[in-house]
């Protein structure tokens, strides 16, 4: 066989497709073993399943992912968890292409270090294929970030369209990434300066320019809904942020992000240097090296990034998610992979040695990660569904898991979130926050548990894992302070709903008991307990 008909037989690029094929597999295996949607997947499906642009607007995100999901429950795909998850695996699978793609075209060479940094991080596979659009949103930026990478490599206005229409895609899935679509067209624009090439700065404008007008639509929402959604914005902890980095950077070990950051400061020590050289050299400005090119654009591009993302999330007050940054990490690794020096020699067998033990630990963390599921509510509502009479009343706690709930439970049983609210198919915070500025929002509710006990029936109660049974005759917890001094946060108000709620079943039921508990090995973002109670008694009155 000729020796160029064997570059698939190098150790890089056997390296490279073994990788890839780990990395498919555990695609696979989340795909089949997931288990049930959570909440903010359901909110998706039932915003998908409307027939109107205002509808599909209502989500956390851009119009482009709720979209995918209502052409894909027009064409009959929704009739199952397995059928609408497979969305999730396509965008999975899109992800290792995009990397494999990004990597030939650029430099001919495998995708090393996206697909062992990347590919096999358990918060992409977890997340990135779950039915929201943190998945899509880092294949966008892949491919953002490779086309900017062709645009410098060979300019021209074919090029400088694909840019555009993958800067464009970017910021209609996620709000974020018109941070990395900032930050390339930043990074870009330097490029074009250093060669005095005008007609390229003037194109990377107008790719920016048409990004930031495609989300002008959003505004009047962003307008219309800032009050309710305040009850989201508690602030960023400066512990839960750098923990999101930390859990999504440090994978497989919390030592890993000394490697996301070592990467990144040889490109920009490797881009200062080259830059210097030139301006001691006096070289012409039209000349172009591609390779120093392509590290100054990558330099620019990560020192944004890093800087950017951390004020986006600032701004936006919202509680920091390790899955928030995985287009920033997309982004990176294509940066990575385009822009460090080739290695010969010893360090090139070093970093293959690296490389290869990094997959082979990433490989077996993840695949002991993967028999986790997202939620047990669907597990609790089928139980529900098998054991709640028509007569029996079934509370939920917290109001949100309450959407999970009402997607999985088929019985005929009344029930009701803490606090009680009139739709549960969606993310109705303006509903929560009319209950917060009402002091008696639960009334309803602690007069149904008082019905249903006396008329010999049972309350149910479903709640997070880890809430206790309080005693009959304690006092719950005292009122929150008024809205505006707990800067408009919904957690202390449901704390105190969750108090009189429980304490009034255990003041005037029989028996309060545990139905079943979680399961010990929990879930990522749904873990629940169930609780009885049944009849009657009135010999604690209630404080």
């Amino acid at each position: 066989m000729d020796s160029k008909m064997k570059f698939w037989l190098r150790p890089q690029w056997l390296a490279a497709i073994l990788i890839t094929m780990a990395a498919g597999v555990h695609h696979f295996y989340y795909w089949r073993h997931i288990g049930g949607l959570w909440r903010d997947e359901v909110n998706l499906v039932n915003l998908a399943g409307r027939h109107s642009f205002a509808e599909l607007e209502k989500d956390s995100f851009p119009i482009l992912m709720p979209l995918i999901v209502h052409c894909w429950l027009a064409l009959g795909l929704g009739g199952s968890d397995l059928y609408l998850r497979l969305i999730g695996l396509l965008i999975g699978l899109g992800t290792l292409a995009a990397l494999w793609i990004s990597a030939w075209k650029i430099r001919g060479a495998p995708p090393l270090i996206g697909l062992v940094l990347l590919s096999l991080n358990s918060t992409l596979i977890f997340f990135g294929d779950s039915l929201r659009a943190y998945g899509l949103g880092s294949l966008f930026a892949i491919a953002l970030t490779a086309s900017a990478f062709l645009f410098l490599q060979k300019p021209s206005t074919r090029r400088a369209a694909w840019l555009a229409l993958f800067a464009i895609l970017s910021v209609q899935v996620l709000y974020h990434n018109a941070v990395l679509v900032a930050a390339i067209c930043f990074g870009a624009w330097a490029v074009c300066w250093r060669r005095a090439d005008g007609r390229g700065a003037v194109q990377i404008l107008i790719v920016a320019a048409a990004a930031a007008a495609s989300l002008l639509p959003y505004v009047p929402q962003f307008v219309a809904s800032g009050g309710a959604a305040k009850i989201f914005r508690t602030g960023v902890e400066l512990r839960r942020f750098f923990r999101s980095y930390e859990d999504t950077l440090g994978y497989p070990l919390s030592g890993y992000i000394y490697v996301w950051a070592a990467l990144g400061a040889i490109i920009v020590l490797c881009a200062s240097a080259g830059l210097w050289r030139r301006f001691r050299a006096r070289s012409r400005a039209g000349e172009s090296d591609a390779g120093q090119d392509f590290r100054l654009f990558a330099a620019v591009t990560l020192i944004l990034a890093v800087v950017g993302f951390p004020v986006f999330f600032w701004r936006a007050q919202m509680p920091m998610q390790s899955w928030y940054l995985l287009p920033f990490l997309a982004c990176a690794v294509v940066c990575f992979d385009a822009a460090l020096p080739a290695l010969t020699g010893l360090l090139r067998a070093t970093f293959l040695a690296l490389v290869v033990g990094t997959a082979m630990l990433s490989t077996l963390t993840t695949a002991s990660l993967l028999g986790r599921q997202f939620s047990d509510v669907n597990i609790y509502a089928e139980e529900l569904t098998d054991h709640a009479a028509p007569g029996d009343y079934i509370l939920v706690f917290p109001w949100m898991y309450g959407i999970t709930f009402d997607h999985y439970f088929k019985g005929h049983t009344d029930w009701d979130t803490v606090p009680p609210l009139s739709d549960h198919s969606i993310h109705r915070v303006d509903l929560v926050l009319a209950r917060m500025e009402n002091t008696n929002a639960i009334a309803p509710v602690l007069d149904k548990i008082s019905q249903t006990l006396q008329s010999g029936h049972r309350v149910w109660f479903l709640t997070m894992a880890g809430i206790q049974i309080p005693r009959a005759g304690v006092a719950p917890m005292p009122p929150p302070p008024p809205v505006n001094e707990t800067h408009w946060s919904e957690d202390q108000y449901s704390m105190v709903w969750a108090s009189e709620t429980l304490q009034t079943i255990a003041n005037h039921s029989m028996q309060f008991r545990p139905f079943k508990y979680s399961s010990p090995h929990g879930y990522i973002t749904e873990n629940m307990d169930l609780f009885v109670a049944d009849g009657w008694t009135n010999s604690a009155a209630a404080p």
